[in-house]
């Protein structure tokens, strides 16, 4: 078992923070107050991603104890917040809904630390980016169908028989217009389907 010794540092500068927080500036407040993230790897990527390992296991170590005391810790790579639980909170809605439980299982698990090599952080990587890149052309072709990033599958359905309507050449509309349209349906249609 292993004892975390970023949880006091970060739990001290979390407290003294005012508004959000990246993990990238906690990182650079933690080394400030003279506390090393001592990582003994020889490649760059896996420094970073141990760093980052001790880093999110420590928050989500403080996010179990801190809703006890009636504090919710928000935890993402760009955003690090503490707000109060409201009265109508209770701990295990608050976590159960805005938490990805199944991250804080992996940051929790030491062996996830001590298993990951690098190949692995390279194959989390260029998992990352993938799902980036599928992320980026979903908006894309959200945007070409004028619809919002929260649109659901009836009013992207909706939005694209409109603008097929639109712009189909039989029609007289513009066939350019129309196969972007298109495309932009395909690429939504084969996000919906994976799900």
């Amino acid at each position: 078992m292993y004892h975390n010794y970023l949880v006091v540092p970060i739990l001290n500068i979390l407290r003294n923070q005012e508004g959000r927080l990246s993990e990238y500036d906690l990182i650079r407040q933690i080394e400030a107050k003279g506390v090393t993230i001592d990582v003994d790897v020889a490649s760059y990527q896996l420094v970073l991603f141990k760093k980052h390992f001790m880093v999110m296991n420590a928050l989500y170590t403080l996010q179990s104890e801190l809703s006890a005391e009636g504090v919710y810790l928000q935890i993402s790579a760009l955003s690090i917040t503490m707000t109060p639980m409201t009265s109508s909170d209770s701990a295990g809605t608050v976590l159960t809904d805005h938490v990805n439980v199944k991250l804080s299982e992996y940051y929790l698990d030491w062996s996830n630390y001590d298993a990951t090599g690098e190949e692995d952080v390279q194959r989390l990587l260029t998992g990352f980016w993938k799902r980036y890149a599928a992320i980026d052309k979903q908006q894309y072709a959200l945007q070409i169908l004028g619809l919002n990033t929260d649109a659901d599958w009836n009013t992207i359905r909706e939005g694209y028989r409109r603008l097929a309507r639109q712009y189909h050449p039989d029609r007289g509309g513009d066939e350019k217009q129309f196969i972007a349209v298109r495309e932009a349906y395909e690429i939504l249609r084969c996000g919906y389907e994976r799900r």
